[in-house]
């Protein structure tokens, strides 16, 4: 992280670099005031640390913030595509439902459609059932509304 970049981010970065660093007190960040040069300076001196040692931290900690922060965007990106895919399968599936019942209804002429449904209430009467009592409740429903 550059140090243009450090000090835009300066008091969102603060939370976290107090997690780093408890021994550095809020008057200590508001000094620093997101200058790098002057944060390692705290740190040396509040850790008894090498201004090597110090810089050598800072650089550590903010390029694993400067990761984590490109994973979380990435795996934000992935888990949107994702999305996307699964969005595009469902429409097109339903598209091809939407077809298939399309075709269904303008190649069967009435008596074979209701034939059809004969079937399906002999094979599930209980389904069938639940689905006439809904039918019912909400056509009834639409009814006292108007």
């Amino acid at each position: 992280m550059n140090e243009d970049v450090f000090a835009g981010r300066w008091r969102e970065l603060r939370g976290t670099l107090k997690s780093w660093w408890g021994n550095l007190s809020d008057d200590d960040f508001e000094w620093a005031g997101g200058q790098k040069d002057r944060l390692v300076g705290l740190i040396q001196q509040k850790y008894g640390w090498s201004r090597d040692q110090a810089e050598k931290e800072v650089d550590q900690r903010l390029r694993e913030y400067g990761d984590g922060e490109v994973n979380i965007k990435a795996r934000t990106y992935a888990l949107g595509e994702n999305a996307a895919s699964k969005a595009r399968e469902a429409i097109s599936a339903a598209a091809d439902g939407l077809e298939t019942a399309g075709s269904y209804v303008r190649e069967k002429d009435f008596n074979a459609m209701a034939a059809d449904l004969k079937g399906i209430v002999r094979k599930y009467p209980f389904y069938s059932l639940l689905i006439g009592v809904g039918l019912i409740y909400l056509l009834s429903r639409n009814r006292h509304i108007d």
